[in-house]
């Protein structure tokens, strides 16, 4: 529509500098070099086609990940190996794929606990999907083992986790907050090879995978897909409004 505009603007302006428009007379070149000029005369019809480009892909990456979420909600909202907090009878759920070492997954976390804290009625499930380091795997494991024997633990060595300053170097760093977190190694050592959680893992990066999600944090709120970090709390609290709205 805007394209055509601009085309009928330009014949139109080049009519008033006395150009021919006969279309037998106009060649192929005629017709560029006058929308040039118009697009050169007139720059913001290119903002404005850049920006309507960008809604109707948003539209469209939104309704397919809507497509994606329904079409996986029960591996996403329905799996028992996930630790989960907030409302476990919320009218709204929260999925996060996270890795202990990711940065931003870190910085998130405090966005994530103040809407918690502010906000009743949401079921938060954590997807562990580690994909940056060995020690990403480890603290992964070790956290679903901990969720196996001793789920009451599991926030408490969460927090220790992702509320580390700094990236988790070795496994003896794991298991320092671990035991920091109050939870019993010999129950995590006895748990670590039980063949459920190397299975939730693998799940949930298959998961992440055919949803799309290649990097982390990501988030699925409700039927929305939220690939990085919210910029800060007031943008967490409209996705979530907007989940709400939808729903």
């Amino acid at each position: 529509m805007k394209i055509k505009s601009a085309l009928l603007g330009a014949l139109a302006g080049a009519a008033l500098f006395g150009m021919p428009l006969q279309a037998a007379e106009m060649t192929k070149s005629d017709v560029e070099q006058i929308v040039r000029d118009y697009l050169l005369n007139h720059p913001e019809i290119l903002v404005e086609m850049s920006n309507n480009l960008r809604a109707k892909q948003e539209s469209m990456q939104a309704q397919n990940d809507k497509s994606l979420v329904q079409a996986h909600a029960k591996a996403l909202f329905a799996s028992k190996a996930d630790p989960q907090t907030g409302n476990p009878d919320g009218s709204l759920t929260i999925v996060e794929f996270f890795d202990y070492n990711c940065g931003y997954c870190k910085r998130a976390h405090p966005l994530v606990a103040e809407l918690l804290k502010k906000d009743k009625d949401i079921r938060y499930i954590y997807k562990q999907f580690p994909i940056l380091t060995e020690t990403s795997y480890y603290a992964a494991r070790v956290a679903l083992a901990v969720q196996l024997s001793d789920p009451s633990r599991y926030m408490a060595l969460h927090e220790k986790l992702i509320g580390f300053n700094g990236p988790l170097n070795d496994e003896a760093q794991v298991q320092k907050l671990a035991k920091e977190a109050g939870v019993n190694w010999d129950k995590v050592k006895a748990t670590l090879s039980d063949p459920r959680i190397d299975q939730s893992i693998s799940q949930n990066r298959a998961l992440a995978e055919a949803l799309g999600v290649s990097g982390t944090p990501a988030f699925i709120v409700g039927d929305q897909i939220l690939r990085g970090a919210p910029r800060d709390l007031a943008s967490l609290e409209e996705v979530v409004k907007e989940a709400r709205n939808d729903g």
